[in-house]
């Protein structure tokens, strides 16, 4: 790979990837990584209150990394651009050698019940 990050992009990605420094947040992300959902539907997910789930997508929709979309009644909130998750499986995909031998083991233990987490291909 020859390409090299500016430094005004590095501000930039640092900024984005704030977004994703919280664990609740990267659950809501990968609650969407498949379809639209609601803020009900990802709070369940996520394993947190409605409220919990409200407060990180603000968040998360003031950052860019989602889009709220009203459908009659509801919200649906989704992924704003399918490569964030394609960015999210090739950064798992260096992880587990790196990073945390037993991220798999960790998160099939985990309380909060299963999840689809991003695997690489």
């Amino acid at each position: 790979m020859n390409q090299r990050i500016s430094d005004a992009s590095c501000e930039l990605l640092g900024g984005f990837f704030a977004t994703f420094a919280h664990t609740t947040r990267m659950r809501i992300f990968c609650a969407l990584q498949k379809a639209p959902k609601t803020v009900t539907e990802i709070a369940e997910y996520a394993g947190v209150s409605i409220t919990n789930a409200s407060q990180h997508l603000r968040l998360m929709r003031d950052r860019g990394a989602v889009i709220a979309e009203k459908r009659a009644q509801s919200v649906y909130y989704r992924v704003a651009d399918p490569r964030f998750i394609e960015a999210a499986i090739l950064i798992r995909s260096a992880l587990p050698q790196h990073y945390h031998p037993n991220t798999e083991q960790a998160l099939s233990r985990s309380p909060r019940g299963t999840r689809t987490v991003p695997q690489p291909s």
